[in-house]
């Protein structure tokens, strides 16, 4: 913008005559042009100042509000308009012909008060109270100098001058309390000198490169490149200084906030991610706790990499576990499961300690993944007669509870655990830098590859007792809560309990595959199972594994029906997953620790008491825990395989005894004699 010379001295803070004699000399520290007007020549001197040193000179009390400015015309011309009516359009002045002087010009568009900002509201209402106040200090016969005087003692800030009195009067006047807001400026409000060109220019690359922030400098630099190869600008030139700039970069950036300002949801997907977008701008759609109101009647399920390294028990390789959690909704009480990788069998455990733990669920909420829809889950699912539902795919929101559950565990007891990574590439950067780069080594003490830069990890099975601390402690903890504890909320409910027998589960939980009877029994994994009460030879049933003993299958009939079990006597009894942890003695001296850093982790390594912390909150959890009314759950069929079960293991356990037939004599009798199968049988029934 320009102003009149006497105006622009005060702004730069030198003579006037200084300025007009560095005109002469077409010095280029300022930017002028002349005007028809009043002066030598019939001409008039305009100097370009900084509107926000101007707007610091009037806020000084160095010049009043009320001068003219001369605003720039996108035709080249200049347009004329009081400082204090810069809302409004500037009136265009031709250069040739004399314009008419100090014309103040009106707003196109009259202001509303709801159209002002908080802070014009404000200033407005304040000058309006001053203005009040002159009314009654008038009546007493105040001069307008004392009461200026007075009101700047008090407010030194306020720089109250009679002009400013009397212009305030005026503008209420005519136009209402909105006449009292600071206007200044408002007219360009959302308005740039960028072309359309360059706008659509500023907005691709911002897009483009928006992500989590950019540099406006190079995209001021990167608009000249390309008005280069427009041919409206010498990009050489440019960077040597040689060319004026098409626009100052302070204008990108203003340009760029003023757009986004009504398109929130575009600059949160472009700096931050569409998942962000969700989370942060997503409709509210009120709260699912709202629709779940008993226990039991919807459960939440998920799984998530743990926040911390570990190490495994026999061979002290560190790894990153995987946490699988069920949350039941009406209460917020949980289950989890620590395991090495995520998979349906471990899925399918993590559901029988549920089970145990709550009693059946009318239906259980979970993703799309592949161990959920996998067909032994679904299976097992179908078969204890539980629904489940898929949540649409990448939307947590539909599983808030078991997500935040995530969350609030691992930032709290886990993120106090030796091993702690952090919940993100940044955190865990800034652990891993605690160790010196002389101390990293490409192999840890065990002679593995380090996975960790940390030399204190639990063994994967002291983790998990140290997870089941913190759930058992989430189930009871009142602090830090505004309501009662998943607990209290659970107790709170009488909603009798449905239990699943274990025979009923284990049946269900090993998958089905169909196999044929042959002489030699059945062939499943590689193995072959027997026994005496498998169906005829050729004949086609559905076998089942036991997940917790890899030695026995269960068989069934193609309608259904429970037949036996069948056994393979040449393995030994194991798990499903073939895995035992051992526990390993950490044997080696710690060196001296050089830091208070280093101090403080062997510390909180070696003060955990892991099994103390667990067997004293679990018999807390438990004395928390007020008696369940229990409802048994198809009685009739789990009796009836448990009988089947019952009276296949004793035989078993029979021909499993070893003794000596010939060896066995009747009681009471000198003569050794031979005895019978069935006294054999009775005896052996009796032996301990």
């Amino acid at each position: 913008m320009y102003v009149e010379t006497r105006i622009a001295s005060v702004v730069f803070g030198v003579d006037a005559n200084a300025l007009q004699r560095a005109v002469k000399r077409n010095s280029k520290k300022y930017t002028y042009r002349y005007i028809d007007g009043v002066g030598r020549g019939g001409k008039k001197l305009l100097i370009k100042v900084d509107e926000v040193e101007l707007a610091v000179a009037i806020d000084k009390g160095e010049l009043e509000e009320s001068i003219t400015i001369y605003e720039e015309l996108p035709d080249g011309g200049l347009g004329e308009v009081a400082w204090n009516d810069f809302n409004g359009e500037p009136k265009e002045i031709s250069i040739k012909e004399e314009p008419e002087p100090k014309a103040k010009l009106k707003a196109d568009k009259e202001v509303k008060y709801f159209e002002l900002d908080e802070e014009q509201k404000q200033e407005a209402n304040e000058r309006l109270r001053i203005l009040k106040d002159w009314e009654e200090y008038k009546r007493e016969g105040v001069s307008t100098a004392k009461f200026c005087d007075n009101k700047n003692r008090f407010d030194p800030t306020l720089k109250l001058s009679e002009q400013k009195l009397y212009r305030w009067q005026r503008d209420y006047k005519e136009k209402g309390i909105v006449g009292l807001a600071d206007m200044r400026g408002k007219a360009r409000a959302g308005k740039t000198t960028l072309k359309p060109w360059m706008q659509d220019f500023v907005l691709t690359q911002f897009r483009a490169f928006g992500a989590g922030g950019i540099n406006y400098l190079q995209l001021w630099d990167s608009l000249h490149e390309e008005a280069a190869r427009k041919g409206e600008c010498d990009y050489i030139k440019f960077l040597k200084k040689e060319q004026k700039p098409l626009c100052d970069y302070g204008t990108i950036k203003r340009f760029i906030d003023n757009y986004y300002k009504n398109n929130r949801l575009e600059y949160v997907m472009v700096t931050l991610g569409e998942d962000k977008a969700k989370s942060y701008l997503q409709p509210a759609m009120g709260n699912q706790k709202e629709l779940i109101i008993r226990r039991n009647q919807c459960w939440q399920v998920d799984s998530s990499p743990l926040d911390a390294m570990v190490r495994d028990g026999e061979t002290g390789a560190a790894f990153r576990p995987n946490i699988l959690s069920i949350v039941d909704v009406f209460s917020g009480r949980s289950v989890m499961s620590l395991e090495r990788t995520s998979n349906a069998l471990s899925l399918i455990r993590l559901i029988w300690k549920a089970l145990e733990k709550f009693g059946k669920p009318e239906y259980i909420k979970g993703d799309n993944g592949k161990d959920y829809l996998s067909k032994q889950f679904q299976e097992l699912l179908n078969g204890l007669g539980i629904d489940y539902d898929r949540a649409v795919a990448y939307a947590g929101d539909e599983k808030g509870f078991v997500e935040r559950h995530f969350r609030t565990v691992q930032h709290s007891g886990i993120s106090f655990t030796p091993g702690y990574i952090g919940n993100s590439l940044a955190k865990r950067e800034m652990i891993e830098q605690r160790t010196p780069k002389r101390d990293r080594k490409a192999k840890d003490q065990f002679g593995n590859v380090k996975k960790t830069n940390q030399l204190h990890l639990l063994t994967f099975e002291q983790m998990k007792m140290r997870l089941d601390t913190e759930v058992a402690k989430w189930d009871i903890m009142r602090v830090r809560r505004k309501n009662e504890s998943p607990m209290d909320r659970w107790n709170s409910d009488a909603t009798p309990i449905r239990k699943v027998a274990y025979e009923e589960f284990v049946l269900y939980a090993g998958g089905a595959e169909i196999r044929t009877v042959s002489k030699k029994g059945i062939e499943y994994e590689a193995l072959r199972f027997v026994g005496d009460a498998l169906p005829p030879v050729g004949t086609k049933v559905v076998v089942r594994e036991n997940i917790d003993n890899a030695q026995e299958i269960f068989v069934f009939d193609l309608g259904g029906k429970f037949i036996c079990r069948a056994y393979d006597k040449e393995i030994a009894h194991m798990s499903a997953e073939q895995y035992k942890a051992v526990k390993k003695v950490f044997k080696e001296d710690m060196r001296q620790v050089r830091a208070v850093i280093k101090s403080a982790e062997f510390s909180a390594f070696t003060r955990l008491t892991i099994e103390e912390d667990l067997e004293r909150m679990l018999e807390t959890h438990k004395e928390s825990l007020k008696p369940q009314k229990v409802e048994a759950v198809n009685s009739d069929v789990v009796a009836d395989v448990r009988e089947k079960l019952r009276e296949q293991r004793e035989v078993d356990s029979i021909r499993e005894r070893v003794f000596d037939i010939d060896k066995m004599v009747m009681p009471g009798s000198e003569k050794r004699s031979k005895l019978s199968w069935d006294s054999v049988i009775e005896k052996a029934v009796n032996w301990s």
